[in-house]
């Protein structure tokens, strides 16, 4: 399943009444319900309940706990084979909606920066990327400019870089602040290598997941049968 159909999977397969049912069950899987109040927590009429109720009874993911007078109280049967690939499958699909999140930011991100400065970094952030590149956050490794290969554009924007108490200057060596730092970060993301292996990292982990998530969709299948 390729990652941009990733957000329209999953809005799609959590309409399902039996999926509303069985994610309100697992979230408290020791909590006993009636159907009335299985149904209020699932957001869905009585009917519709009733409807899918025989599908849930036959893929024995609920089962009845105990009765009150002339009520039944019902939870998930965690033992269910179809109860645990459900679970598997809500997982996964939770680290796909984290990875998908995170392409769009890193995305949006690149895309508004490169907009506004162009595919190079100014040469200001390209300064604090090189000094977070080279871990020099502090005096004990604080960086000479020619340990950095800055070039002459770089070294007139230290005055800058200084100035706004993103940089210190110690013995000739430089070295990023607390707030350069988080700065350095900042402009890593957009402009360094570090950022396309962030977006293909997250890409690679929404694969994954998606794997996953079709492995249990075709054991459920079986299941079911």
């Amino acid at each position: 399943m390729p990652i941009d159909e990733a957000t329209a999977f999953m809005e799609v397969l959590s309409k399902s009444p039996q999926f509303k049912v069985l994610t309100i069950l697992a979230e408290c899987p020791q909590e006993e319900l009636t159907k009335t109040e299985i149904a209020q927590k699932a957001g869905i009429g009585r009917t519709t309940l009733y409807r899918v109720w025989e599908d849930l009874e036959k893929m024995k993911a609920i089962s009845p706990s105990r009765h009150v007078g002339a009520v039944t109280l019902y939870r998930m049967n965690a033992q269910s084979p179809v109860v645990q690939s459900f679970l598997n499958i809500t997982k996964s699909l939770t680290t796909v909606t984290d990875a998908v999140s995170r392409i769009e930011q890193l995305r949006k991100l690149q895309d508004s920066a490169k907009t506004e400065f162009g595919e190079a970094p100014p040469a200001g952030p390209s300064v604090l990327v090189k000094l977070l590149t080279a871990n020099a956050n502090s005096p004990e490794v604080a960086k000479s400019r020619s340990e950095l290969q800055l070039t002459s554009t770089e070294a007139e924007s230290l005055k800058g870089l200084v100035s706004a108490g993103l940089v210190f200057e110690h013995s000739g060596k430089l070295y990023l602040t607390q707030l350069g730092n988080q700065t350095a970060q900042g402009a890593a993301k957009i402009w360094s290598s570090e950022s396309s292996q962030s977006v293909d990292q997250a890409i690679s982990t929404a694969r994954v997941a998606l794997n996953l998530i079709n492995q249990e969709i075709r054991r459920l299948k079986g299941q079911v049968k």
